[in-house]
């Protein structure tokens, strides 16, 4: 991006958190489909760790806002909630999908999430802040859990 920018390129970066609507939520689904052919929606230890989302609809404005202001080089975090813990993320599944939620062992995550295991774990959370101040961008979507909660689980 540094050469382009010093061609002259306006270039700039917006990097993604989970973003979701009430039918995609990043890699969110992919906990959902493990939840449905284990019979359990899993978190591992205290699933206290987070993941960072934004509504699909905020994402979309960030991304004009961006093309209409960027300043050259500039990367921007399209994170309207900083970090849901992935607790509160199975839980909704487990509501949804009326299965159990349960705590596994770090030990036991590959064997549960296959490749999904080395992200199940992390604690990602990131910050929109700066973001929200350079471009005026104000998020004003749903959460990712009120779109969990408005899932139709008979058709994912």
């Amino acid at each position: 991006m540094k050469e382009l920018t010093a061609r002259g390129v306006n270039t700039s970066v917006v990097r993604l958190p989970q973003v979701h609507d009430t039918r995609k939520q990043g890699l969110v689904p992919y906990l959902l489909a493990v939840a449905r052919e284990k019979g359990v929606s899993a978190y591992i230890g205290d699933g206290s760790n987070r993941w960072p989302a934004a509504h699909v609809s905020d994402v979309a404005r960030l991304y004009r806002l961006a093309f209409e202001k960027a300043e050259p080089g500039e990367i921007y975090h399209a994170v309207d909630e900083e970090g849901v813990s992935m607790k509160a993320i199975v839980e909704a599944h487990g509501r949804g999908l009326k299965v159990p939620v349960i705590s596994i062992r770090l030990e036991e995550a590959e064997a549960h999430f296959g490749w999904l295991a080395r992200f199940a774990g992390h604690d990602m959370p990131a910050s929109g802040a700066i973001t929200q101040q350079m471009l005026n961008w104000k998020p004003t979507g749903p959460g990712l859990i009120a779109d969990l909660d408005g899932m139709n689980y008979t058709h994912v």
